[in-house]
């Protein structure tokens, strides 16, 4: 569009449009906004000339438009917004504006000021290095102010004057260097208010003078910051009174990926509603005994990936509201006796630390009868000889004890735990246990998941639990699984055989009638015949078969298996003409497949030849023995919707051939994490918008871990990046404070390691406490 005779462009709807989308839709030569043609479209409520190359806009661009409500500019390459461009005795129903992704360099004085209605502003992704003082001045109804990954370095005083309903202001990934809340001081006071300067150049963390007023308008804001997120900084050291301005408001408080050295009272002593504490990644050596003297509503403290080395008796002496401490990934060698002596604790971590022993006089009476979780893996402890202690723990559900030093469990160790639910005693190497199952005496009716791998295991020991849902033998020697053991773990679906001296898929699976998932990796497993899997075939959903050398290959041996929805496995170069989709072709459920390569391979074109099962979606090519993909290994992809993994190989340049030779795909993604060599990849999308016919657009791509080169092999990633904000992010499901919040909390809770997550009560009763702050409900059903 080059807007040729632009006053008569919108003539005969200038009276009754009321939205105008003009998304990518401007010639290049375009640069200037076309004030002429648009100012006669009087009622138009929303303005969307996103992603052009407008370059730049008038300060009386938008006041003929009296009616605007929504303007969205982004992806454009605007470099100033001029003062007076949006005013309010005009703009009375502005509520959104949004200039993401421009080359704006700075925000003057008055740029926003007083438009009563304007909700939402967006100046993200620019290059904004600073902001004049009241550049936003007077916006009562001020929700969201979004800075993110700029150049701003320092914020003048006053620049944030009179905004009482701010809700979240973001100033995450800027070159800020100091923090003074002065500036805040007429801000958020009527409502929640969340401020984001994590990834910033902070360091030291100094009281800044009290500046007067110029006008008598503050409003006290400095105790309404609710969350303060100064994560990914490089903080070493804090003023005593540094959070004294706002420690009667902070519910959430988040320091982790710091250099702090210590926590004092003078820090975090003194904040009455704080509910939330995160100092994790830091170098923390100590906690003094009275860190948290009067911060008594403290539910979750997080001082994982420290270097400390002893806990203060006292430290959580009246606390009453803790529910989750995390001490994982320090230099414990012990906990005090009685450190937790309120109830309410419902999770304690103190993994990855140098315990020798049970702490479990660390718990008073009232705090173990409430513990729900206790996650004591990667230490020293050598017994699990209790006295009778383990009773107190009434409510225990989940324990790990892994990666320890166990010896022996003598019969009845965990009777007295009448709800443990998940027990996880893997790479206990020298561990014995009782054959006869006394080991797992009381734990009949409860134990739902069990993990014994790497403890020397023979022989399964047998067990009585027929509420079983998964098992773990993985790393053993077990020769093979007794027949007989399936009648005490009937309700079995998940049966991990990992790397044991199984020479043949165990007759037990065909016993097992609600197994679901069934791996046998690593195993001396040579012969796949039309009846290994018979017995499992009617109810299998998942099969791991990698790293087996088969000689055998049945062309009946999966046809069976159709609830098969993933399956793991090798190039198996033994078998003659080896084709995966010929063993395939049955499989018609198939959605998941990976294949992983040992042996040095140069390309998979004749093993991957032919037509894939119709519902296959994602496909991962795995194992340093992969040195080579090429186009002809995906012509038999047949699923409008294909997702590429391509992990930990020797492959050093996917080329665009592999994209072009999937011809039904519409929609792909793409993941080339963990490639060390890998150092090209050609742009994926075959068309140039979603929803061209015929062709295929990339819709997510994750890149991480090769020996990338920002040069002209790589730029296209940029134009794509613009493309997927146009078409596949609408403006209302960006990722707003809110939601980092949340999502980060629960990426730290739930971790990013875990190949099974569960989400459990302790969790679900935490994720309350996160959502109650910014005031959002959350309801679930069992």
């Amino acid at each position: 569009c080059h807007f040729k005779h632009r006053k008569q462009r919108f003539v005969d709807i200038g009276d009754s449009l009321l939205t105008l989308k003009l998304t990518h839709a401007l010639s290049s030569s375009v640069q200037n906004f076309p004030s002429d043609a648009i100012k006669i479209l009087n009622r138009l409520e929303e303005l969307d000339l996103s992603n052009n190359r407008l370059r730049n806009v008038p300060d009386n661009s938008f006041h003929f438009l009296r009616s605007l409500k929504k303007v969205h500019l982004q992806d454009n390459t605007i470099e100033m917004i001029h003062r007076g461009t949006f005013q309010g005795d005009i703009h009375r129903d502005l509520t959104e504006v949004y200039f993401s992704f421009n080359s704006v360099r700075n925000v003057q004085q008055h740029t926003f000021a007083d438009l009563i209605q304007l909700e939402q502003i967006h100046l993200d992704d620019n290059r904004i290095e600073s902001l004049e003082r009241r550049a936003f001045m007077n916006l009562k109804s001020l929700k969201r102010l979004n800075l993110k990954g700029n150049k701003i370095a320092t914020i003048a005083y006053e620049t944030f004057q009179n905004l009482p309903e701010l809700e979240d202001l973001d100033l995450a990934y800027n070159s800020i260097s100091s923090l003074d809340f002065n500036i805040f001081d007429q801000v958020g006071s009527l409502g929640m208010f969340h401020v984001n300067m994590s990834h910033n150049k902070l360091i030291n963390l100094v009281v800044a003078p009290s500046v007067p007023f110029e006008q008598d308008t503050g409003l006290g804001g400095l105790q309404n910051i609710k969350v303060l997120d100064l994560s990914f900084n490089n903080i070493t050291s804090v003023a005593k009174q540094f959070f004294r301005p706002v420690e009667l408001s902070l519910m959430q408080l988040y320091l982790g990926h710091n250099k702090l050295l210590n926590a004092t009272k003078d820090l975090f002593g003194n904040m009455p509603h704080l509910q939330v504490l995160d100092l994790s990644h830091n170098s923390l050596y100590e906690l003094d005994f009275d860190t948290f003297r009067n911060t008594k509503k403290l539910q979750w403290l997080d001082t994982s990936h420290n270097r400390i080395s002893e806990i203060p008796n006292d430290l959580f002496r009246f606390l009453g509201n803790l529910r989750i401490v995390d001490f994982s990934h320090n230099r414990l060698r012990s906990l005090p006796d009685n450190l937790f002596r309120e109830t309410g604790l419902e999770r304690l971590d103190v993994s990855h630390n140098l315990l020798g022993k049970l702490p479990l006089t660390s718990l008073s009476l009232a705090s173990a009868q409430t513990l729900s979780e206790l996650d004591l893996s990667w230490n020293s402890i050598s017994s699990l000889s209790h006295g009778g202690q383990l009773a107190r723990f009434k409510c225990l559900s989940w324990l790990d004890l892994s990666y320890n030093r166990l010896g022996q469990i003598d019969a009845g160790t965990f009777k007295g735990i009448p709800r443990l639910a998940s027990l996880n005693l893997g790479h206990n190497s020298q561990l014995t246990l009782e054959i006869n199952g006394l080991s797992f005496q009381g734990l009949e009716y409860t134990l739902l998941h069990l993990n014994l791998d790497n403890v020397s295991l023979s022989q399964v020991p047998a067990l009585s639990t027929p509420n079983l849902l998964s098992l773990s033998l993985a790393f053993n020697s077990l020769p093979t699984v007794a027949l007989e053991v399936a009648g005490n773990i009937s309700s079995l679906r998940y049966l991990n055989l990992d790397y044991n001296d199984l020479s043949a898929v165990p007759i037990v699976t065909h016993s097992l009638t609600e197994l679901r998932h069934l791996s046998l990796e690593g195993n001396p497993i040579t012969t796949l015949s039309n009846t290994s899997l018979l017995g499992a075939a009617n109810q299998l959903e998942e099969l791991n078969l990698k790293n087996i050398d088969l000689t055998v290959l049945e062309s009946g041996a999966f046809c069976k298996m159709q609830p098969l929805r993933t399956l793991k496995i090798g190039v198996y170069r033994n078998i003659k003409n080896f084709n995966i989709p010929s063993i395939l072709q049955f499989n018609d459920g198939l959605k998941n497949l990976e294949i992983h390569v040992t042996k040095d391979t140069d390309t998979l074109d004749n093993e991957m030849r032919g037509a894939w099962p119709l519902k296959l979606q994602n496909l991962t090519l795995s194992g340093k023995g992969l040195k080579k993909i090429t186009g002809k290994m995906f012509q038999g992809v047949r699923s409008p919707t294909f997702h590429l993994t391509v992990r930990n190989t020797s492959i050093i340049k996917i080329p665009f051939d592999v994209f072009r030779n999937m011809l039904p795909v519409r929609n792909v993604s793409v993941d080339v994490r963990d490639n060390i060599l890998l150092k090209n990849l050609q742009n994926p999308s075959t068309g140039s918008k979603p929803g061209k016919p015929r062709s295929a657009f990339l819709t997510d791509l994750k890149l991480m871990g090769g020996k990338w080169s920002c040069d002209c092999d790589l730029g296209w990633v940029e134009v794509w990046e613009r493309k997927r904000r146009q078409y596949l992010c609408p403006v209302l499901l960006r990722v707003s404070i809110l939601r980092n919040i949340i999502v980060g909390t629960l990426m730290m809770v739930l971790g990013t390691g875990c190949v099974r997550i569960k989400i459990t009560g302790v969790w679900l009763k935490f994720l309350r406490v996160i959502l109650s702050v910014v005031g959002v409900k959350l309801r679930w059903r069992n």
